[in-house]
């Protein structure tokens, strides 16, 4: 069980230090070979696209304080802006085909596969949920919900509901208590009940 959640605790770091390089090099080529009216036009059409995504995940985000909302959407724009100066720097090293490059790493990315799986019904049951540590549980809970919504069929939908109830039956068997804390203020479906939780890995 350990050596299956390194390999999720792996992955995502991987892919973040490949992303940030192949990132790091298009920004790069962006600043340096792309004329200074086109960088204009980018960083002001970033900017409007950033802010808009912002605005959007803003407004969905729950137990989440104005101070952590705000961090999450300056880096939103940000991302945004470099993604698409990366687009250009590509655009100009490698051609047209330089930007899927961008479009390759972002399908691979872990939000995307955490996405199919979700559109598949594809989470942790109740064999792995126990391999999970506390704030993975959080996580996949909060992200169960997504999946719950995005579900296409009536047995992926199955899949979620059982999932989530394994979910909350291992919250409470680490934390009754701060799990019942977290139940008793109004707690939300696609809530976050890890302030609530004593964080710690599985027994």
């Amino acid at each position: 069980m350990r050596r299956r959640t390194h390999r999720r605790q792996v992955y995502p770091l991987v892919w973040s230090v490949l992303c940030g390089l192949i990132v790091v090099l298009g920004l790069m080529a962006g600043l340096f070979l792309v004329s200074t009216d086109v960088l204009f036009v980018l960083l002001f059409i970033g900017a409007m696209i950033g802010a808009t995504v912002a605005s959007s995940r803003w407004s969905k985000a729950r137990d989440t304080t104005r101070a952590a909302k705000a961090w999450k959407a300056v880096g939103t724009v940000a991302t945004v802006i470099a993604v698409m100066l990366a687009s250009a720097g590509y655009a100009v090293l490698l051609g047209p085909a330089g930007p899927f490059l961008l479009v390759i790493l972002g399908a691979a990315s872990p939000p995307a596969m955490r996405w199919f799986g979700r559109r598949l019904g594809h989470l942790p049951g109740r064999r792995r949920s126990g391999a999970l540590t506390t704030a993975e549980l959080c996580r996949h809970w909060q992200d169960s919900y997504e999946a719950l919504r995005q579900a296409t069929t009536a047995a992926a939908r199955l899949r979620i509901v059982e999932a989530r109830q394994h979910y909350l039956d291992e919250l409470e068997r680490r934390d009754p208590h701060g799990l019942n804390a977290w139940l008793s203020r109004n707690a939300s479906a696609a809530g976050d009940p890890s302030r609530f939780l004593a964080g710690g890995d599985p027994h």
